[in-house]
């Protein structure tokens, strides 16, 4: 991989380059040979080739920084002229998933070692800008960048295959530091619909279904960039939530046919899983239709709630000329059902399908005899395709965020079903080469990054897994030389962690968001929290262990020590103590995942409190909701405390004990979407990139 341009520059329609939310095509024409191109982009591009759909990049890199793609062309240039289209999207605002950075392309076409076609002020790429698409609607999440409303008809499908008459004045913008891509290009797989699951009429009435009021939507300031209600030219939400629908008493059906759909008449279509992708429609309008589509990772009874998260903007609204087309989606989605809405004149949609967004690996099967394993197991390999596509993320649908913690676990995984680290590698490599990190404290690295954190929020435990994961990541890679880059950031991060020390050697009052698991252990974190000192314990002997620093791991021992003779009460570890008139003193207050960090970060073991480990082992876990002993003791959630469960009983080597408890957590997920959960309950994302570590038990 190369990581520079031979002649191209990076370019953006003039005076636009911070605008927000606006979509440009670049077009470029070749002849028929073997080619590649090499190219980037801030924010997200995909490419067609004679309007057929090729790639969508690039990898994201850290602020400053852009992963080169470099795609070989000769397969798609069989013509005497070939159109290059890429299409971008610049967005200019802050969110978890892509860097609010200025909007440029930079593309340049190889053949035979010379370039003949270069993005440059009077370059052979020339500029459309893309209008049809709403410009002015609300973000898709907090997290996420703007939602989709398109207006096609056959001249925006033509752009793609023609150099435009009045191409757009381009602006040169500053030269940018380069990587390569170091992973590979995401699987675009097309899968259809399996069956229509239900179907109606649907009615837009003033009474609303959902008050839709996501901080996303309500909550735009100077600190989260966006459009106000008030600028908006469509309002997605407030359009679909006006909507009731009156569903058929019919039996689901598999799409044999075509289906037409005429104004008011809806159909929801479900897919072999929870999918992510590029919602794609293949139809013919008969005269101007508008469709809404309404989406959701969970299909019940046969249809959707699009409002189920209660956070994600699921809509994506197009009104069609007439006319015959292919649509395709511009972001990323996650579904398991689809509702197509025709709201206006009628259509015939011959496909309804995904193209898959996720990475392209040789899964292992499973080789076992137990159906409900069986199941777990290919949904921890859809889980952990579709969040490892250029760097772990911690769900592919709300957030696309490359979050630490959730990596910890996701890179084990991917160490286990390729033998290599390369997405890990990425994903560090995003952490290591920022000298610093705006909004947030010197020394404080972000809880998720590539991302824009202007409100100064950070989950302090979340990069003392950081350290733990790099220790891991040289044992899994034998990368010495990303450890001792790392070496200064490190000691940066301890020497802030440090200044929150008390007069006993433990961590008090945290800043900003300090996280344990989803669950009431998140209430319980001042004013000393014990698993967040238990976590640091075990970072400081983590780091001590990656250069050679005996004095950490006697700090570490001693936080052990000073930790068990506070923490535990005789039965149980509690979680916080609270600074009451200058002494501290134990809420009393005892969760379960308090239990599991004291065994997983080695402040107890099985030898040492067997009373404890036995109530653990045979009074906890899945089925303790219906058995519960210890009803004072606050139940673990997902993440992490049933991920800490399951990892402590195969390091003890409790084989039964751990197929046991992965069918009680995980069989109702698998069946359900066919991917596993953030939560052990639907409200939230149920695709989580570090469920997946589910096949790293079944492999031992």
């Amino acid at each position: 991989m190369k990581t520079a341009f031979i002649a191209a520059r990076p370019v953006w329609i003039a005076g636009r380059e911070t605008e927000k939310n606006v979509t440009a095509l670049f077009v470029a024409k070749i002849g028929r040979g073997e080619a590649r191109i090499d190219l980037t982009a801030s924010c997200i591009y995909r490419m067609f080739v004679n309007g057929r759909f090729v790639e969508y990049g690039p990898a994201r890199g850290p602020q400053g920084y852009f992963r080169i793609d470099r795609v070989d062309l000769t397969p798609y240039c069989t013509e005497e002229e070939n159109y290059v289209a890429v299409e971008v999207a610049g967005y200019n605002i802050n969110t978890y998933y892509l860097m609010d950075q200025p909007s440029f392309l930079q593309a340049e076409i190889v053949k035979d070692g010379a370039v003949v076609a270069k993005t440059a002020v009077d370059g052979d790429f020339l500029c459309r800008r893309i209008t049809r698409r709403t410009q002015k609607v609300q973000r898709y999440s907090f997290q996420r960048p703007f939602a989709e409303r398109w207006m096609v008809d056959k001249a925006y499908y033509d752009a793609y295959v023609s150099l435009p008459d009045t191409p757009e004045v381009l602006a040169e913008g500053a030269l940018v530091k380069y990587l390569e891509r170091g992973v590979a290009f995401p699987a675009l797989e097309e899968s259809p619909c399996v069956q229509i699951v239900s179907s109606g009429t649907a009615e837009f009435r003033e009474e609303k279904l959902y008050n839709y009021a996501d901080r996303s939507l309500v909550g735009i300031n100077k600190k989260l960039k966006g459009f106000d209600q008030g600028e908006l030219e469509f309002w997605l939400t407030e359009d679909a939530t006006h909507l009731h629908f009156l569903r058929e008493e019919n039996k689901p059906r598999l799409p044999l046919g075509t289906e037409v759909l005429s104004a008011g008449e809806w159909i929801t279509a479900k897919f072999r899983c929870n999918l992510s992708g590029f919602i794609k429609l293949k139809l013919k309008t008969v005269g101007k239709t508008r469709l809404t589509l309404l989406f959701d990772e969970l299909v019940q009874d046969n249809d959707i709630n699009p409002w189920r998260m209660r956070d994600c903007c699921n809509v994506v609204d197009v009104v069609f000329e007439e006319g015959e087309y292919t649509f395709c989606s511009f972001e990323p989605y996650t579904l398991q059902g689809l509702k197509i809405v025709c709201r206006e004149g009628a259509a015939e949609l011959s496909r309804i399908a995904m193209v898959e967004y996720s990475c392209s690996i040789d899964a292992k099967q499973y080789t076992g005899y137990n159906e409900n394993l069986r199941k777990i197991w290919d949904a921890a390999i859809e889980t952990y395709r579709q969040n490892a596509v250029d760097l772990f993320t911690d769900c592919p649908s709300r957030e696309r965020a490359g979050w630490l913690c959730d990596s910890y676990w996701t890179a084990r995984v991917e160490k286990c079903l390729t033998g290599n680290s390369v997405v890990e590698r990425n994903f560090l490599e995003n952490y290591l080469l920022p000298d610093s990190f705006t909004h947030l404290p010197d020394g404080m690295v972000p809880m998720c990054y590539p991302a824009d954190h202007n409100d100064g929020n950070f989950i302090p435990n979340w990069s003392m897994w950081l350290v733990l994961e790099l220790r891991e990541y040289l044992e899994r890679s034998g990368d010495r030389a990303m450890i001792d880059a790392f070496r200064d950031k490190i000691y940066k991060l301890l020497h802030y962690l440090d200044t929150f020390l008390n007069e006993d050697g433990l961590l008090e009052h945290l800043p900003a968001w300090v996280f344990v698991e989803w669950s009431q252990a998140n209430k319980l974190v001042q004013d000393v929290n014990y698993p967040s000192n238990m976590l640091y314990a075990a970072c400081l002997e983590a780091c001590g262990e990656m250069y050679g620093d005996k004095s950490l791991f006697a700090r570490a021992a001693a936080m052990r020590k000073t930790i068990l003779e506070q923490s535990f009460d005789g039965e149980f570890f509690v979680d916080n103590a609270l600074r009451r008139e200058g002494a501290l003193v134990l809420s009393g207050e005892r969760t379960e995942v308090c239990q599991y960090y004291a065994f997983y970060f080695n402040i107890a073991t099985p030898e040492s409190h067997p009373v404890l480990w036995e109530r653990l082992l045979r009074d906890f876990g899945p089925h303790r909701e219906a058995n519960n002993k210890f009803p004072e003791i606050h139940f673990a959630n997902a993440f992490i405390g049933n991920y800490l469960r399951l990892d402590l009983l195969a390091r003890y080597g409790y084989r039964s004990l751990v197929v046991e408890n992965i069918e009680g957590y995980f069989t109702k997920m698998a069946e359900m979407t066919g991917t596993l959960w953030e939560h052990d309950r639907t409200h939230a994302s149920l695709n989580h990139g570090f469920a997946s570590h589910v096949v790293c038990w079944l492999s031992e």
